[in-house]
């Protein structure tokens, strides 16, 4: 009875049109007013400790270096580096726009950010090379949406967080399906260029590649800095030393150098970035932090309240009693995380939904690694799908397309994330084989 309250609540006030921080929290503050589970002074400590957590403190600073790289002048680099490798094909900047979203999305961590850096420099490019705005949309708005996928991710980190899985071993997990996304995008850019009729460019020769490789040299540092940081190096020995190796810093530490290297990069090595843009970039990350630490702090109130009331412990002894096969319960589970892509964004999906479906996904033998990569994945799916895809809204504020044009341009790229997600659901090792190697 408590929880059937407690839902009828949130969606009461969602209907009522209350932001959904502030819908997650309120249904919990009322139901804890009405029904008494937890102390009334309970409620506020725990909205405080929510936040107060060493792993949280990663988001705003990759958020912040996903902005000093559009700023910096290293997404224009990455850009130039995919246009000299693919840039030659058929599709070539359409498969440009495809490996420039899989070059930042390894270190933003972010889909919006990926959507609105690429996007601002490809969709003119696009256009003036004859392709459609349609085509042209359609591969920024789901190219993008990689971002969370391929390490560092936002969403990966406040699954790690809320659900106290090792947050190196999920990193780790989306490097095979992001880079089996990105293929999966590169051959539908190839497929759905032949109705654009655009023109082959002249391939790059070996000295623009090498000077392409060359100035870009220090964007891509940045990842490769990250992953060595956090998963080490293997134990060797040098000139009779013996090297220990091991992780040198947590993913929360990844973050802050990654956004100091990148203002490195941007104001020594570039020098395209400013102290005001440094300023103004800062300004930006602001509300978009607030925005996520809001949500975060409320929806973790909501989860402890169902938490307090026994509803995950329930979910996990209904599917055993059920007798559900691992088959037939991921089915269930993608099919009720598309209909909550329709609704909700990734930030809440995650803090509300992964707390209830891993006990019931651990008690059939799935492992909260994979599970993780199948949430992101069906993320992924919502955030190019009405009415509240943000890639959707970003797009067609870069482009000045309706959203629902937006939308329309995105459905056959969207094949391509279907795919990924049925490879991802069923076929365990594309998540499970590097984590297992770390082992």
């Amino acid at each position: 009875m408590t929880a059937l309250v407690l839902v009828g609540l949130f969606f009461g006030l969602i209907l009522l049109g209350t932001p959904i921080a502030v819908a997650l929290g309120g249904s919990a503050v009322i139901a804890s007013m009405m029904f008494s589970p937890i102390a009334d002074g309970i409620v506020g400590q725990k909205l405080f400790a929510n936040l107060n957590h060493f792993t949280l403190m990663a988001i705003p600073f990759f958020f912040l270096a996903a902005g000093l790289m559009e700023r910096g002048g290293l997404v224009q680099r990455l850009v130039g580096l995919a246009q000299a490798i693919v840039g030659h094909l058929r599709a070539g900047l359409g498969m440009t726009t495809v490996l420039t979203c899989i070059f930042f999305a390894a270190i933003s961590g972010s889909s919006p950010a990926t959507v609105a850096a690429v996007g601002n420099i490809m969709y003119p490019s696009l256009i003036k090379q004859g392709y459609s705005a349609k085509y042209a949309v359609g591969a920024l708005a789901t190219s993008g949406s990689i971002g969370i996928l391929i390490p560092p991710s936002i969403p990966l980190i406040l699954y790690g967080f809320v659900t106290e899985t090792s947050i190196p071993a999920l990193f780790v997990a989306g490097i095979i399906p992001g880079l089996f996304y990105g293929v999966m995008l590169l051959i539908t850019a190839r497929i759905l260029a032949v109705r654009e009729g655009v023109g082959v460019q002249p391939k790059a020769t070996m000295r623009e590649l090498g000077h392409a490789l060359k100035v870009s040299l220090p964007a891509l540092s940045l990842p490769v800095f990250i992953v060595v940081g956090i998963y080490g190096f293997p134990a060797f020995t040098l000139f009779g030393w013996n090297i220990a190796g091991g992780a040198i810093f947590t993913p929360t530490e990844a973050a802050a150098i990654s956004a100091v290297l990148a203002m490195f990069i941007g104001y020594f090595v570039y020098r395209e970035l400013t102290f005001r843009d440094l300023v103004a970039v800062t300004a930006e990350t602001g509300p978009k932090v607030g925005m996520v630490f809001w949500i975060t702090a409320n929806a973790l109130l909501f989860g402890f309240f169902l938490t307090k009331i026994g509803v995950p412990a329930a979910m996990a002894q209904l599917v055993v009693d059920m007798k559900l096969s691992p088959i037939v319960f991921l089915l269930c589970v993608n099919i009720l995380l598309v209909i909550i892509g329709f609704f909700l964004e990734g930030v809440p999906t995650i803090l509300i939904f992964a707390p209830l479906l891993v006990p019931a996904a651990e008690s059939l033998g799935i492992d909260p690694v994979h599970f993780a990569i199948i949430m992101v994945v069906n993320i992924e799916l919502g955030l190019i799908t009405p009415p509240v895809g943000i890639n959707l809204f970003v797009a067609s504020s870069i482009t000045g397309m309706p959203v629902i044009k937006v939308f329309q341009a995105t459905l056959p790229w969207m094949l391509a994330t279907i795919i990924t997600l049925l490879f991802v659901t069923y076929f365990p090792p594309l998540s499970m084989y590097l984590p297992n190697l770390m082992h």
